[in-house]
């Protein structure tokens, strides 16, 4: 489950930044084994999201400049066609008919 992947991966880096222990940007995208692009674009997410996030080039580290958490929660359930319908409002307008909710059923 790839979602599951990215919000592991997440945690990893809140708990690296935490502690002030990420090394360069360059040894931080090895530990996390992706490219440093991608760490880039996660970090710049992070911030447009509100994490105080910044370079220490004295701690060679991502820091948090204030305190923070993060906090991730996920569930999964199996959800009935009743149910589906149900959570949609009791009917399903312009989207999907009943029957093409069920169309993954049919192969």
């Amino acid at each position: 489950m790839k979602i599951i992947k990215q919000l592991e991966r997440l945690r990893k880096i809140h708990q690296y930044i935490k502690v002030a222990n990420t090394g360069t940007p360059k040894e931080f995208s090895k530990k996390l084994n992706i490219s440093e692009s991608q760490l880039y674009n996660i970090l710049d997410d992070l911030k447009i999201k509100g994490f105080p996030i910044e370079y220490s080039r004295n701690l060679r580290s991502y820091t948090y400049n204030e305190e923070c958490e993060l906090e991730i929660a996920y569930s999964i359930q199996l959800l009935t066609s009743k149910e589906k319908i149900k959570i949609a409002g009791g009917s399903i307008k312009n989207f999907f008919t009943p029957m093409q909710l069920e169309w993954g059923k049919l192969y």
